[in-house]
């Protein structure tokens, strides 16, 4: 039962609160209705209505810092937990569906051995290979003696290249399948490298940085290669990781940074394979190709990344380098699958000291998360079936048309997009369709055989059953469905450019994205404003190089892109101004999608749950704990957003990540946004107050702010 305007003696609809005067509004509308007291309707997992009021400030006003005037009680409550160096709310509910998870492993383990090529035998055979400490501990290295004594007898570049072609080595070029430019025809196989492709520390500064803690993070790098060798009974650790650092180094100078990478228009051409070795010369492509199972392979796209430096450095290495770089990375990729001193010792070194994790996690945690890696497929279906309910798919769609509808108005009535832009950023708009809580289609593991006692061939036979399922894409049909990043059981969402498609993990159909139970006001918030995000990845500076077909083509005019690449400079120069910690600024340039992503989902998520009050005037007067229903979309806004972090976190999210971290990806997109101050009456004298020439709503029309002042009269 809701709580209407008029039901209760005193509403306030634009300004924060009276927070002990709240409590006294709930008990009057206690007493005047008592079935309140014996409602059968479920209750939303956060407070009454979908919201913790409990952790809203008494101090901070929401026009002074609104993020932490929604969280101050979660985050002064909340303690980051020694296996980990951050805890967000999506955090939260991702260990709440890991223990969904353990009770499911629970019962899948107690009952006999599933038939082969089940999902339930892989996962008994996985779990119980890697639970049985005993068993690992007395093979030893053992496991990965094979691949050792193969890179000893390495004598040439071609029998490197060959050797990375192992499921289990690191190498220095990605393969990837994936659709062509044009969308025509069938999947291609895509030749690309990323930022810290081949590389064994996270970011490219910590190789190339000299401001602290990146030189002692080398020193240390160095010491944990030469303890590798060491624990593996290999001489000569200290000349190997001298080789090793060196290497990687060199590589790491060449590569490209995030923002080049996130260039789309570099990431297309294809070309013969038989032309690699022109185009990129210097690594034995076809000896590559070949190990790889592709000898007989047409074209490759010639991806992103910097395959042409890449490649010719790669000769310059002197084959005994590449043996100890292989060398360390086939001991390293297998760690935490060997005797506990070399997971311990892996953990040390990038857990603890690069990311400041405290502890590790137990066996049984580090088995559970094993499982949902490398078999997260079955893992995710078997969680749908057991977890995930229709009804909430069809709820979460409707409010997903609801957010199409709002982007449309809204690009309808931006004022700096021609028409001709237009008519095709509505037809893009129009074609995006959703695929919701698992993959209609995904990689089929049937003939994979599992043993309960050979962890390190299980990992393996795995990688090579993704890998033979990946190749055998090549020259298929596209198809729109499918082809996710992410397991249904993690929580996440995305946009996939090629196929314009929405996709929402049945992970992130709980709280704090998605409440059955619920206000309506909340859910435009939460999951409403996170799709809209996603809507705004169809047009962020790379999404809108895409049609609404998914081909890569160059649909808008110059002056409707000069207007475009005009707002959101001025987007990345607000963000980069903001500081994770003192003097480490955000990396705004690489962030800029999500930053877009965020500003157009709060923005058109607002207006979304207008037009839903449109449909369902009944609802439009509701007021509860003294909060409008406008009020209550940002604070859900808000509130799935929370986080603690180390100081190791924050400086990693400010220089690596793709996505601002709070308060700025709250603060600094409200900022922008007439209608957050409108709803919470934030005028001038408010610390968050950016005067209305200052704002950059990116979609809204021109003039479109409101009065000069900033401030608004009250409906």
């Amino acid at each position: 039962m809701s709580v209407k305007e008029g039901d209760l003696l005193v509403v306030r609809s634009h300004s924060k609160p009276d927070l002990p005067r709240r409590w006294w509004l709930v008990a009057g509308a206690l007493l005047c209705f008592p079935s309140l007291l014996h409602a059968d309707a479920a209750k939303p997992l956060h407070g009454a209505w979908g919201v913790q009021t409990e952790h809203l400030s008494e101090t901070v006003e929401p026009g002074d810092d609104f993020y932490r005037f929604v969280n101050e009680g979660w985050i002064d409550s909340t303690r980051i937990p020694p296996d980990r160096n951050f805890l967000s709310e999506p955090w939260v509910a991702q260990l709440g569906i890991y223990r969904d998870v353990e009770a499911i492993m629970a019962d899948i383990l107690a009952a006999p051995r599933g038939a082969a090529g089940s999902a339930e035998r892989r996962l008994q055979d996985l779990h119980r290979s890697y639970i049985d400490a005993d068993r690992i501990e007395m093979l030893g290295v053992d496991p990965i003696r094979e691949g050792l004594d193969r890179i000893a007898r390495i004598e040439s570049h071609d029998q490197v290249a060959r050797f990375m072609a192992d499921p289990m080595a690191s190498s220095v070029f990605h393969l990837v399948v994936k659709p062509p430019v044009d969308m025509q025809g069938g999947y291609v196989l895509s030749l690309e490298q990323y930022r810290v492709t081949g590389l064994g520390l996270p970011a490219q500064a910590y190789y190339k940085s000299g401001e602290a803690p990146y030189p002692d993070h080398r020193t240390a790098y160095r010491d944990y290669i030469a303890d590798s060798f060491d624990a593996a009974g290999l001489d000569g650790g200290q000349i190997h990781a001298e080789r090793v650092l060196e290497l990687e180094t060199r590589f790491a100078n060449v590569m490209w940074d995030f923002a080049r990478l996130r260039d789309a228009g570099a990431a297309f051409e294809l070309i013969a394979t038989s032309d690699l070795g022109d185009r990129a010369p210097g690594f034995p492509w076809s000896a590559y190709l070949d190990a790889k199972g592709l000898g007989d392979l047409e074209r490759v796209n010639f991806g992103i990344g910097a395959i042409v430096d890449s490649a010719a450095l790669f000769r310059e290495v002197p084959v005994e380098s590449w043996k100890s770089y292989l060398a360390f990375h086939w001991i390293n990729n297998h760690a935490d699958f060997l005797p506990d001193r070399f997971g311990e010792r892996r953990h040390s070194f990038y857990a603890q000291r690069l990311f400041g994790v405290a502890e590790r996690a137990s066996r049984g945690e580090r088995a559970t998360e094993l499982i949902q890696g490398q078999l997260g497929w079955d893992v995710g279906s078997l969680y749908v079936a057991r977890h995930f309910p229709e009804s909430s798919n069809r709820k979460v769609l409707e409010i997903g048309e609801y957010v199409r509808r709002a982007f449309r108005e809204q690009l309808l009535e931006t004022e700096w997009m021609d028409d001709l832009t237009r008519r095709e950023a509505l037809a893009k708009a129009d074609a995006i369709i959703f695929e919701m809580a698992e993959p209609k289609v995904r990689t089929d593991l049937a003939e994979l055989r599992t043993q309960p006692g050979d962890l390190v061939g299980n990992i393996r036979r795995i990688r090579e059953a993704n890998w033979a399922a990946d190749r055998t894409r090549i020259g298929q049909p596209i198809s729109r469905w499918g082809d996710w990043n992410m397991y249904p059981h993690r929580v996440g969402l995305g946009f996939h450019q090629q196929y314009n498609k929405i996709f929402i993990t049945a992970g992130a159909l709980l709280p704090p994205f998605f409440d059955p139970d619920a206000d309506m006001a909340v859910n435009f918030g939460s999951i409403g404003s996170t799709i809209g995000h996603e809507f705004g990845h169809s047009l962020d500076d790379q999404g809108s190089k895409f049609d609404s077909r998914g081909a890569l083509r160059d649909w808008w005019t110059p002056a409707s892109r000069a207007a475009y690449e005009e707002r959101t400079r001025r987007l990345i120069e607000q963000f980069g101004a903001y500081e994770a910690l003192p003097g480490v600024t955000l990396k705004s340039d690489q962030m800029i999608g999500e930053i877009v992503g965020d500003l157009t989902g709060a923005l058109i998520g607002r207006r979304a749950y207008d037009l839903y009050l449109q449909d369902h005037p009944e609802e439009a007067g509701i007021v509860l704990d003294g909060f409008t229903g406008p009020q209550r979309y940002w604070l859900a806004l808000v509130q799935k957003t929370r986080m603690v972090a180390s100081e190791e976190a924050l400086r990693s999210m400010a220089r690596q990540a793709s996505q601002p971290p709070p308060p700025f990806s709250v603060n600094g997109v409200l900022t922008n946004l007439e209608d957050w101050y409108r709803d919470f009456g934030v005028g001038a004298d408010s610390s968050l107050y950016r005067p209305v020439h200052d704002r950059n709503p990116l979609w809204e029309r021109a003039g479109a702010n409101g009065p000069s002042n900033g401030k608004n009269t009250e409906n």
